[in-house]
């Protein structure tokens, strides 16, 4: 079966089946580094490798990730191989990952679209009830965002440490909505060029789930999936949406956390989006 993308994050090893979902594979080697077999809807990502049916290319316990070394031959370029190949990663084309540069004008007009957008097609039980509240919210809802509300002001009060423990793993879901916020502040931190604060939210955003680890590390080094990178190069209505689209609410989440770090001072308790 033909791989569509490879992420350039991917690293060589035999990553073993943790959990199987509609349209990806999910995916550890022996380190707890993850690796996500994906369909095109999902598309490509730092750790993706994007293929057309992932239940059939993953119908295995396990995955073998190769890269050549210098001078060896792999295959023929253009051809295909099978779920029972060692996949040689030099083979397949390669998502750059990397995020776009974005001046103060540019940052400026994301915020604008996100704050015009989310209220649209983030669900309601995301983290967007944080800035755009709705008049009635379930109760284990507002006790949340009490929780988030009260982390947002100890970090714009510089106590990054205590507002980051506070919202690390917060939430349901294979990724909380607490991490995917703070991949977002962190990813927004980077468009800002402001990333002296990245190795302390890492440090303290850092716990058991490895899925999470990954998306924090990811966020850290400035990296984003395909979506995103459309929704950052150009953005508009329709490509919130589509990160929106992500997990149950995690697209949302992780774009109230990049909205959030795109207008936050830490520090100086600044407004929010």
């Amino acid at each position: 079966m033909k791989i569509l993308s490879m992420g350039d994050r991917i690293r060589a090893g035999t990553y073993a089946v943790q959990s199987r979902f509609a349209r990806s594979v999910l995916l550890l080697d022996a380190n707890g580094r993850a690796l996500f077999v994906v369909d095109r809807s999902i598309g490509a990502g730092p750790l993706n490798l994007v293929v057309a049916q992932p239940a059939i290319f993953v119908a295995g316990e396990s995955v073998a990730i190769a890269f050549p070394r210098r001078g060896r031959r792999g295959l023929p370029k253009g051809s295909e191989w099978s779920r029972h190949d060692l996949v040689p990663g030099s083979q397949a084309p390669r998502f750059d990952s990397a995020l776009p540069r974005l001046g103060r004008a540019a940052r400026a007009q994301l915020r604008r679209v996100l704050a015009a957008a989310l209220p649209r097609h983030a669900p309601p039980d995301s983290l967007v009830s944080l800035f755009f509240p709705a008049k009635r919210l379930p109760r284990l809802q507002l006790s949340r965002d009490l929780i988030f509300r009260t982390a947002l002001e100890q970090i714009a009060a510089g106590r990054i440490a205590a507002g980051v423990r506070s919202i690390r793993g917060c939430g349901a879901g294979l990724t909380p909505a607490g991490d995917d916020f703070l991949c977002g502040w962190m990813t927004a931190l980077r468009l800002r060029g402001r990333t002296s604060a990245i190795p302390a939210i890492l440090k303290h955003a850092l716990g058991t789930n490895p899925v999470s680890n990954a998306f924090l590390k990811l966020s850290a080094q400035g990296r984003v999936n395909a979506a995103m990178k459309k929704l950052l190069e150009s953005p508009s209505s329709a490509r919130v949406k589509a990160v929106c689209a992500f997990g149950h609410s995690s697209g949302a989440d992780w774009l109230c956390g990049l909205a959030w770090g795109l207008g936050k001072e830490v520090g100086n308790g600044s407004s929010a989006p």
